[in-house]
């Protein structure tokens, strides 16, 4: 149950850090307008399309990576195919 409960744990700081990057903004001259304006360093639609679905699919990453680890890096019963089969459902 610890080991859940660590994933649980880990996913959502990952989650948190992938809203702290896409957040963040920067003040750029414009041509223009001739002064700065602020704007969206991250695209939506990228940040939504790659790290959300990164982070969606850290669970099964992070649980995948345990089991290698506490099997002498042998693939287990898990594997690879509780990747694939969680990228299916996502």
């Amino acid at each position: 149950i610890y080991c859940f409960l660590g994933v649980a744990i880990i996913a959502d700081v990952f989650m948190s850090a992938i809203e702290k990057v896409t957040s963040v903004k920067k003040q750029v001259m414009s041509k223009d307008l001739q002064k700065k304006v602020t704007v969206k360093v991250w695209n939506d639609t990228v940040a939504n399309l790659t790290l959300m679905a990164l982070g969606s699919s850290a669970p099964e990453i992070l649980l995948s990576i345990i089991e290698l680890v506490g099997a002498d890096f042998y693939s287990g019963s898990l594997g690879a195919s509780t990747i694939v089969g969680s990228a299916a459902f996502n």
